[in-house]
């Protein structure tokens, strides 16, 4: 079966990383995700556990309380996360990728003041870029955050934000110099706006095909009030290019969940193809079924062997947008095939709600659009090969 062998690229503690938290997810994670799943339910009493095994400070460096673990140890972890819930895995991810930018961007006092309850769960963090009008191009946003005194006033709203009600600080982004253009190119920045900052205010939650368990909302700024201090790094300019060292971990992320989310679904196909017979015999002996049965295992297989490549190549270089928009890519698309092939092996069983099947499939159709959808990370491949030397 896929991913019980030592995959190229993992080293034994990888493998004994992967191990403990497989054994978390299958013991506190399966048993209830469909139910938390159905019921939209927030895991709070889940995340004691998760700090406890040190998953919200995987981003951030040792001498700030984490473990700075490495990006295949980052996969490794997201894989199994999502092969038990990819609501759970989306709360890890959404803060450690707040805990990233402050830890590898925060001044001294932001880092001190934040990251040692991240790391226990205490706070939970996120991060917002995405705008009514403004998607893909994040070079267009139009939230402003204009200095006052020892204050910048922000007025605008965000979008489609995951965990944005739970997350203190959430890690904004904000156009700071509007007369800068491109904007990327020093008039964008980033803030640490916590919860209960006068201005801030929360509208609609989404109704989600998947992805449960966390809110996806519209965030609201009128004329709140930011102090100065929460400026990420404590100079303007230079959150375009923070943000985006954060997504090419992000594709990482969206990749190892998407093969999670991928190996659950031939797992249970492969142990329902045992079971079940069909004209004298389990339906696994017959040629249709392990046509798609193999296929399927390719595609996770080859999903893994990608996110690896890009961790590897991101550990070595620095950033590695290719690999992992090459990863996220085909990982996200792999796995939206993958799973509909599992419900085509389980036939109804695979359509009902008794089974995970269905959640799989929910959870799955994000993963091309999240994280840079892969048709703009297309792209970014293209352009990479073709400005290489």
């Amino acid at each position: 079966m896929a991913s019980n062998h030592i995959t190229a690229g993992l080293t034994a503690d990888h493998i004994e990383l992967r191990e403990l938290v497989r054994s978390f997810v299958d013991e506190r994670v399966v048993p209830t995700a469909s139910e938390r799943e159905a019921k939209d339910e927030y895991p709070a009493d889940l995340i004691p556990e998760l700090a406890a095994l040190g998953l919200f400070g995987i981003t951030v460096s040792e001498s700030n309380g984490g473990s700075a673990i490495d990006y295949v140890s980052y996969g490794v972890i997201f894989e199994e996360l999502a092969r038990g819930w990819m609501g759970l895995a989306s709360l890890v991810y959404t803060t450690s990728s707040g805990a990233y930018l402050i830890d590898e961007y925060g001044t001294d006092d932001q880092k001190q003041r934040f990251l040692p309850e991240i790391v226990i769960g205490r706070r939970m963090s996120g991060i917002a870029m995405t705008e009514p009008s403004t998607g893909s191009d994040l070079k267009q946003i139009k939230l402003t955050a204009r200095r006052e005194g020892d204050d910048y006033i922000l007025n605008g709203s965000k979008i489609f934000i995951t965990h944005a009600r739970h997350a203190d600080p959430l890690v904004v982004m904000v156009k700071t110099d509007p007369t800068i253009e491109p904007a990327h190119r020093g008039g964008i920045s980033l803030m640490l706006v916590e919860q209960g900052t006068p201005g801030l205010s929360y509208g609609t939650d989404f109704q989600k095909m998947g992805h449960r368990g966390l809110e996806l909302c519209e965030v609201i700024f009128e004329n709140a009030v930011v102090p100065a201090t929460n400026l990420l790094g404590g100079e303007e300019g230079s959150g375009f290019y923070q943000m985006m060292s954060a997504l090419d971990r992000g594709r990482i992320y969206m990749a190892a969940s998407s093969t999670g989310m991928a190996r659950a679904a031939l797992e249970h196909a492969v142990t329902y193809a045992r079971q079940r017979e069909a004209f004298g015999k389990p339906i696994g002996e017959h040629q249709a079924i392990q046509m798609k049965l193999a296929d399927m295992a390719i595609k996770v297989e080859a999903s893994r062997l990608l996110y690896v490549n890009a961790a590897l190549n991101t550990e070595a270089n620095g950033r590695a947008s290719a690999e992992s928009g090459m990863a996220k890519i085909f990982a996200a698309e792999s796995g939206v095939e993958v799973v509909t092939e599992a419900m085509r092996v389980l036939g109804g069983y695979g359509y009902i709600k008794e089974f995970p099947i269905e959640r799989y499939l929910r959870d799955s159709l994000l993963m091309p659009i999240g994280e840079g959808t892969n048709e703009m990370l297309r792209l970014l491949v293209a352009r990479e090969l073709l400005s290489a030397g």
